[in-house]
């Protein structure tokens, strides 16, 4: 059996992880919680402060396509 990559084998203490923040409302019911290890929830703070993943989402549809009117920006200069 081929071996898991390493980080589908993390076993850190885990978080709950509110999806809207209890700062925003946020209620700790099941369909607003989900379990992240200690790394990935302070980098997603660190990252998206206290935004939902939805609101995430979009910060990053925003920059991708930024970058993408970038790369056409430097192609129509002959770079």
């Amino acid at each position: 059996m081929a071996k898991k990559r390493t980080f589908l084998r993390r076993k850190g203490r885990r978080n709950k992880h509110h999806n809207l923040a209890k700062s925003r409302n946020g209620k700790a019911s099941l369909q607003n919680l989900i379990l992240l290890d200690e790394n990935r929830h302070a980098a997603f703070h660190l990252l998206f402060g206290n935004r939902t993943f939805k609101e995430a989402a979009s910060v990053l549809i925003r920059a991708d396509k930024m970058m993408k009117r970038r790369g056409e920006n430097v192609k129509e200069k002959g770079g």
